[in-house]
């Protein structure tokens, strides 16, 4: 195999994955005030993680690296929004609680 084949076909998977775990970094750093539920365009999010972690669970034909870097994102994706969702509603709560 050569360099650039090397290249093409574990470079965009290793982009997508650390992708993805730019997404955690941000989840988790990131101040829970913005946080959004998905509106218009941010459903493409789910649609990511349901394709890859479809493909990762069920794609019989493909080769295990495919479905190891699928799992991966799919995995890093819901721990991201997960981590989102839950910063969000302890936020929240305390602003609740601030206010009475």
């Amino acid at each position: 195999m050569s360099l650039w084949e090397a290249v093409s076909r574990f470079g965009p998977p290793l982009l997508i994955v650390i992708g993805a775990s730019v997404a955690v970094y941000g989840a988790s750093s990131d101040s829970p005030k913005h946080f959004s539920r998905p509106r218009g365009w941010q459903w493409a999010w789910v649609g990511l993680w349901l394709m890859t972690a479809g493909e990762a669970a069920f794609g019989d034909d493909r080769p295990w690296f495919e479905r190891a870097w699928k799992g991966a994102t799919a995995l890093l994706v819901a721990v991201a929004v997960a981590v989102a969702a839950f910063r969000r509603h302890r936020w929240s709560a305390g602003q609740v609680a601030r206010d009475d």
